[in-house]
């Protein structure tokens, strides 16, 4: 991997990081959204997505060969047709594709997007809520669709993403929306996409920054982390003893039973019917967690697991998909200094199925970074494709309809002049459901701002 790649900056302004024709680009967003604006300020129902026709491009469909020279067609926010002999319909907008990639809109599968803008205002701060147990927060109500990070993490090709809440021990649903919508209800892909829990763990000092208090603060932390893991256990037990009087009364056994609003949250959780998102770093925790998550049937995605690569084998042999990253973040001292960039690779070589996440909001423009970088270090490229498209809609169970370039899907499309993975790659078109989105981000506008100013 060449230096441009591991330490490419994405903080360029947008028409630069691009190399794009801003104009043409912004003419084109411009063109599509008239019609859809003109209506709206008469008061007219919404104008149909345009129909738009990529061709003379080589085509990435994720879970097929290449299609060089090929055409793609998006319509109704659905990709119509796809292939190397496909007609362009008469009533499409065309882009001329020639020395241009098209992929599937690439998905980040853990950040808090949408729940942040500006860490130290506390106002600007939705992530967390008081307490360790939290089942019944639902994210997608504190989503702000208006954030000013969203569009500058959608120009780099990133469509879609699971945000979540973080604190306590259950924080909430996840939930995975589309980069694009007036409301949280419209960008809305699955409202719940999972149970957040976070599996207690020993908080350990960062290399160069020792420990925290020594033996005798190892062993609080040990208390506590025992404390908080029966803690769980039992609210899991109580979970299952609601869900268990749920089902017997459903059956038309007699009595009545009171609704506890957290248990409710929790009965798709201990019937496996929803996931649960461990996030889990050490080998420690992740065995732990095994064991919990046999005990009460749960479905489970990990989440994390830098050290996941130490029992490689035994989370293959159970299928559990592993949420993977960040990559691009400092070694950790209780390993190898390129561990935290190999692992991925360790895990999907083992069979474990991986996706990648940022962890983050204003780092989610980075996630094709994420997956890049640990190509350098042994993650075979077409599978960290795969983390960042087919293997994330798969884990969340929405391949169906995301994830690939398939006739029938969702047509979150981007286009680019080179291999996604690659720093040096600019984002030239972007489309979510069938719509191109506008590429006039904050950093746009900031760079224009500051670029004419008097000299």
């Amino acid at each position: 991997m060449t230096d441009a790649r591991t330490h490419g900056r994405t903080d360029a302004p947008a028409h630069q990081r691009t190399g794009a024709p801003i104009g043409l680009v912004l003419g084109l967003a411009v063109a599509f959204a008239a019609p859809l604006a003109a209506q709206q300020l008469a008061g007219a129902p919404p104008a149909p997505t345009p129909v738009v026709a990529i061709r003379n491009a080589t085509i990435v469909p994720v879970v097929g060969p290449r299609i060089p020279n090929g055409t793609i067609v998006l319509r109704g926010g659905r990709i119509e047709a796809v292939g190397a002999s496909v007609s362009v319909p008469a009533d499409a907008q065309v882009i001329d594709g020639t020395g241009l990639f098209v992929y599937p809109g690439l998905i980040d599968s853990g950040t808090r997007l949408g729940l942040t803008e500006i860490g130290s205002v506390p106002g600007g701060e939705d992530t967390q809520e008081l307490g360790n147990f939290n089942p019944h927060d639902d994210v997608l109500s504190a989503i702000n669709p208006t954030s000013e990070i969203i569009p500058t993490v959608r120009v780099n090709g990133i469509t879609t993403v699971l945000t979540s809440a973080r604190g306590g021990v259950i924080a909430g649903q996840a939930a995975l929306v589309d980069l694009a919508g007036w409301t949280a209800q419209e960008m809305a892909v699955l409202p719940r996409a999972g149970m957040v829990i976070t599996f207690p763990r020993v908080r350990t000092g960062r290399r160069g920054g020792g420990g925290e208090g020594g033996a005798q603060g190892a062993e609080a932390q040990a208390e506590e982390v025992s404390r908080q893991t029966r803690a769980l256990r039992d609210y899991l037990a109580g979970a299952k003893a609601y869900s268990d009087i749920k089902a017997r009364l459903a059956g038309g056994a007699p009595g009545t039973q009171e609704t506890n609003l957290p248990m409710e949250a929790m009965v798709p959780v201990i019937r496996g019917e929803s996931p649960v998102i461990l996030d889990v770093e050490t080998a420690e925790q992740i065995r732990g967690a095994l064991a919990i998550v046999d005990s009460f049937h749960l479905k489970v995605i990990f989440r994390g697991a830098r050290f996941a690569w130490q029992i490689a084998d035994t989370i293959a042999a159970r299928r559990i998909p592993v949420i993977v990253g960040p990559t691009v973040a400092a070694p950790d001292d209780r390993d190898a200094y390129d561990a935290i960039y190999a692992y991925p690779g360790v895990l999907a070589r083992a069979g474990v199925k991986i996706a990648f996440q940022t962890d983050n909001a204003a780092d989610s423009r980075n996630l094709a970074y994420n997956a890049g970088i640990s190509t350098a270090y042994g993650l075979d490229p077409e599978e960290a494709l795969r983390a960042i498209t087919i293997n994330a809609a798969q884990i969340w169970g929405v391949a169906d309809r995301y994830g690939s370039l398939e006739v029938g899907k969702v047509a979150n499309v981007i286009v680019t002049n080179g291999d996604v993975l690659d720093a040096r790659t600019d984002i030239r078109y972007v489309f979510i459901r069938g719509q191109l989105q506008n590429r006039d981000d904050r950093n746009t506008r900031l760079y224009n701002q500051f670029h004419a100013r008097p000299r």
